[in-house]
């Protein structure tokens, strides 16, 4: 398998992708925190704790066995200071999967150990065809996750001058309530802080996929200085788990444990 897993970004041959269900089930609770409705009232997570996130968008033939594999990676995963994951799938068959973790920097040492290699191509792993690595701007989510149905839209894009569209982000989260968003998060990538990652949770698939068609989202790219024709991602959000806030004092070595892309 191509891994393109260094410097946080590449890519690899495509498997074929297996069918989405028709009918979205019910994110699992993969641990973490107690469930609440989706209307559970927010809370914006402290800007120095946010730390970094992983985006690895997965070609799925068996997604059955995807989340076996996905699964057995857990403790991998909190090892290396990932904690949380949203998992989500495209309409297609692909699996994106949105990992918190404690810090970029940790995360991109261990993605480029030879520990890692040998873990990511073992008997049965899934091939990962892009993966970002990004660190955390402003992150806000529900106090706990929700219980129903909820879907994530995705975007990425270059950005002239990212404070100014941080400020207006920031500025936009009525907005963004009012498209059945009670999640969202801007991100910077790792690779090239120039380039802006957008992650939206929400209630409502036909209101989130209208989301970048509004006047203010139009305003946003105008001051990311954005001309070209987005991508968006909507996908039907099926597991997640959310862990506790890193401690200051927690800093094991990066390469103590694979498991980032299950």
């Amino acid at each position: 398998m191509c891994l393109g897993l260094v410097c946080g970004l590449g890519s690899c041959a495509q498997n074929q992708a297996g069918q989405a269900p028709e009918t979205p089930p019910t994110p699992v609770q993969t641990g973490g925190s107690d469930a609440a409705p989706a209307d559970a009232s927010q809370t914006a997570l402290d800007p120095q704790q946010t730390g970094a996130s992983v985006f690895v968008l997965h070609q799925v033939k068996d997604f059955d066995a995807f989340m076996k594999f996905f699964e057995e990676g857990a403790s991998e995963r909190e090892a290396m200071g990932v904690r949380g994951q949203l998992v989500s799938r495209l309409d297609d068959g692909r699996v994106i999967i949105h990992f918190i973790a404690d810090d970029a920097e940790r995360i991109d040492a261990a993605l480029k150990s030879k520990r890692m290699d040998s873990y990511l191509n073992r008997e049965g792993a899934p091939g990962a065809s892009v993966v970002w690595l990004a660190h955390n701007e402003l992150v806000s989510m529900p106090a706990v996750p929700p219980s129903g149905q909820t879907f994530s839209l995705l975007l990425k894009l270059p950005v002239v001058d990212f404070a100014a569209f941080k400020r207006a982000f920031s500025q936009r989260h009525a907005v963004f309530a009012e498209q059945g968003v009670i999640g969202e998060g801007l991100h910077s990538s790792a690779v090239d802080d120039t380039v802006a990652i957008l992650h939206f949770v929400g209630t409502d698939r036909a209101k989130l996929e209208a989301l970048p068609g509004r006047p203010e989202f139009g305003e946003l790219l105008t001051i990311a200085g954005y001309k070209g024709t987005l991508e968006p991602m909507v996908a039907v959000d099926v597991a997640r788990s959310r862990g506790p806030a890193p401690s200051p004092s927690a800093a094991p070595s990066p390469s103590a444990a694979p498991g980032t892309s299950p």
